[in-house]
């Protein structure tokens, strides 16, 4: 791992816009409460103690902040600062009686690119060469079969436009998470991320990837902005179409805008994840931070439970006791998957063309059909043609449910138990 101690100007968490819509949807529009001591940050009250915790609270991809030695205006309270990634570098020197306790909660990954020229530079650093091939390969492959598309919008954009991509982002993440069966709170806040997107996107302080199938997306990739980081937030693609790695694809394009645009850190935020480990070369913790005034019994006693309540939160997670409740909540909820579960099934290679007289021609766009659209495209992946020059049938006098799918290079049934 890499040394890394990087200065976050512009962080675009502590942005007017970003701060102001959190405000609208969280705190009844009221402006966050400014201190002095602890500046470029602002804060919330709770209802009962002298705790205030940052406007944002959990849901930024990173926080900064600095403090003023020379003010006292800490005095008697205890502040709250959720996820401060330990490589932004700090102004942290405080009063004697400012204490802090930083508290471990997410591991985080980054990749540090000021280091190499060119993506192409960090992809050889990075992947041996047959990797890299493979990458190649599903974009290739990818663009032979679809229709296929890539936007990637950094400024203003019009309603209309926007609407369809997050119209799209919605859908893709609902079936995501109805096929895991968890509960998602991008989701259950979705109003706040749509309001919110759309007005960091005309600061370019946020950035969306789409990849659409003749202008339907199948993938989207939200990104926040500050000078020189790009934080990767949000993503979500068609599962339909797992076996051309869109997550790769997107990352490549991203990586690519980075380097064209004077981006240092990318930065892949929370969670560990396999891709995570492999685009990423360097790792780091966010930390919750607990100011308080220590000459304060009240809010020493209230930082000192905060700082027991946060580790095990993160002893519940280390236990992965969170996966379960995430299952758990979408259960509670009542909520059902619009999915269904695969049913076994065998591909049948034929050397000729069959006889299409006692079929029906179907269409895989259909609800009713959409099982096999991920089967179909599987077989798409392994010998690649346009889609568009697929033909599917329904064989009705089967014993079985079975399909015939004949293309310029295909000739096959998929035939079901």
């Amino acid at each position: 791992m890499l040394a890394i101690n990087h200065f976050m100007k512009n962080n675009p968490f502590v942005s007017r816009t970003f701060t102001a819509v959190w405000s609208k949807h969280f705190n009844a529009s009221k402006q966050g409460l400014i201190f002095k001591s602890i500046a470029n940050v602002g804060f919330v009250k709770n209802s009962v103690f002298p705790l205030y915790y940052n406007v944002g609270k959990n849901i930024t991809n990173g926080m900064s902040y600095s403090v003023d030695v020379e003010e006292k205006d800490f005095k008697g309270k205890a502040f709250l600062i959720h996820d401060v990634p330990t490589y932004f570098d700090l102004k942290t020197q405080r009063p004697s009686s400012l204490k802090c306790f930083k508290i471990p909660q997410y591991k985080g990954f980054l990749a540090e690119l000021n280091a190499f020229e060119s993506y192409d530079a960090f992809a050889k650093s990075q992947f041996k060469s047959n990797t890299r091939y493979k990458f190649r390969r599903n974009q290739e492959r990818l663009e032979a079969c679809f229709d296929i598309t890539y936007s990637i919008y950094n400024e203003s954009i019009d309603t209309e436009t926007y609407s369809v991509i997050m119209n799209g982002f919605k859908a893709l993440l609902t079936k995501r998470f109805n096929t895991l069966q968890k509960d998602n709170d991008i989701l259950e806040t979705w109003e706040y991320y749509y309001d919110l997107i759309f007005h960091m996107l005309q600061e370019k302080r946020a950035l969306l990837i789409t990849i659409s199938n003749k202008d339907k997306p199948i993938g989207v990739s939200l990104s926040f902005l500050s000078d020189t980081t790009m934080f990767y937030a949000i993503t979500s693609f068609d599962t339909d179409y797992y076996r051309f790695n869109l997550g790769h694809t997107t990352i490549i394009k991203l990586f690519h805008w980075c380097f064209e645009n004077g981006y240092t850190i990318y930065d892949f935020s929370k969670g560990e994840y396999e891709y995570k480990n492999r685009w990423t070369n360097n790792a780091y913790t966010y930390e919750n931070h607990v100011l308080y005034d220590s000459t304060s019994i009240i809010a020493s006693a209230i930082a000192k439970f905060i700082k027991t309540k946060y580790a095990f939160k993160q002893y519940l997670r280390d236990k992965n006791v969170n996966e379960k409740y995430v299952k758990l909540k979408f259960v509670l909820k009542g909520k059902k998957t619009e999915t269904v579960a695969r049913r076994k099934y065998v591909i049948e290679k034929l050397e000729a063309h069959a006889d299409v007289n006692a079929m029906q021609l179907i269409d895989i766009e259909n609800k009713t059909y959409a099982f096999l659209k991920p089967i179909i495209f599987d077989e798409l992946y392994k010998n690649p043609e346009a889609i568009s020059g697929l033909c599917v049938y329904e064989i009705k006098d089967s014993s079985k449910d079975s399909y015939y799918v004949v293309g310029e290079k295909s000739s096959y049934m998929v035939l079901f138990d």
